[in-house]
């Protein structure tokens, strides 16, 4: 029965991650950046979220929808082809699901935590409370990282106080050129280009960072989280605050992917209002465009919000009239083209 032993190590080495915890070789851990608030005078909620996956490297459904997807595009630059893989590869990865995820908090002491498994999608999700002192933090957010020999998942949590100024922002045609309304445009700017800041919204979120006091960023879009990785990239190349991400879950092999195309006004009350609720002493300004939905979102939570909802602008991609605004106080918001446009309005 000596034998017994090395072979009872050699299977748990290759358990899956449901039995052991590991982290396989061949899979890999996203963490998305989350927002925590105050219990009371020690205590915060610190939510986590993160993605475990195992990335199809050799996928032929994916080199078959790069071969289709190539000649409907008809590319031809080299640069194209490399940055469609890119954004195709994480739609076609082998969730892992039933997995959990072990973390350490690199503030607290090295805090060692489990989470929870993760789901069908591979997304899984804590919340620990932990006492926190905010003159421990740097730029108000807490680092961890998964538990794992050799490579490096990081993460990170915004510590937002009760009170203060949140930024909730749209991506697609409000901070970022898609085109959403030309779809042939839309497709190869979220594809196969390299992404496009919309001229002076950076230093619009800037300025708001510098001129409010506790001034925090929330990203809220329908864009798949997918996409995070080069979104996060993208704005961090850019010079914009790091915010965090409230995008849509979805999986390409079931009925979620018809998410990508659903009408995003219920989504998008859905994911603004938990963050209102979370902090209700806060103020907000809303910043969207008149592509989609945003306007008539903003309306509704400006009705149901009055008290914490101070200026919405909307980026005017279709020459939208006032009408569509209809409902909401003139000086509570304004239309604008370029972040140029919004400077005077931070002043206020």
């Amino acid at each position: 029965m000596l034998w017994a032993a090395p072979l009872m190590l050699f299977a748990l080495n290759k358990a899956p991650n449901y039995l052991t915890g590991k982290i396989a070789n061949d899979e890999q851990v996203i963490f998305f950046p989350t927002a925590a608030n105050q219990i009371n005078e020690t205590h915060w909620n610190v939510p986590i979220h993160g993605w475990i996956f195992e990335p199809e490297i050799d996928s032929v459904k994916r080199k078959a929808l790069i071969k289709a997807l190539g000649k409907m595009f008809q590319l031809k630059d080299d640069s194209e082809k490399r940055i469609l893989r890119q954004r195709l590869m994480p739609f076609d990865v082998d969730n892992q699901s039933l997995q959990y995820v072990r973390i350490s908090v690199e503030e607290s002491g090295q805090i060692i935590r489990r989470l929870p498994r993760s789901a069908k999608d591979g997304h899984f999700f804590g919340n620990l409370t932990l006492p926190i002192a905010m003159d421990d933090l740097e730029e108000s957010i807490l680092h961890y990282k998964a538990i794992d020999s050799s490579r490096y998942f990081p993460g990170r949590v915004h510590f937002i106080t009760p009170s203060g100024v949140s930024i909730i922002s749209d991506i697609d045609d409000t901070v970022k050129i898609t085109n959403y309304l030309d779809k042939k445009e839309f497709y190869k700017n979220t594809f196969i280009r390299d992404f496009q800041a919309v001229p002076g919204m950076k230093d619009v979120f800037l300025k708001c960072k510098a001129q409010y006091d506790n001034c925090a960023f929330h990203f809220v879009s329908a864009s798949p989280f997918q996409l995070f990785e080069d979104l996060s990239r993208f704005f961090e190349t850019e010079g914009f605050p790091l915010a965090t991400y409230h995008l849509k879950r979805i999986r390409v092999k079931d009925k979620t992917l018809l998410q990508l195309f659903a009408d995003p006004f219920e989504y998008k009350i859905g994911q603004i209002e938990r963050i209102l609720h979370k902090y209700p002493q806060r103020k907000f300004i809303l910043i969207g465009d008149s592509g989609e939905k945003d306007p008539e979102v903003y309306i509704e939570l400006c009705r149901r919000y009055p008290e914490q909802i101070e200026k919405i602008w909307i980026r005017n991609v279709n020459n939208a009239d006032a009408s569509r605004m209809d409902g909401v106080d003139g000086a509570k918001w304004r239309y604008f083209s370029t972040g140029s446009d919004l400077m005077e309005e931070i002043k206020r």
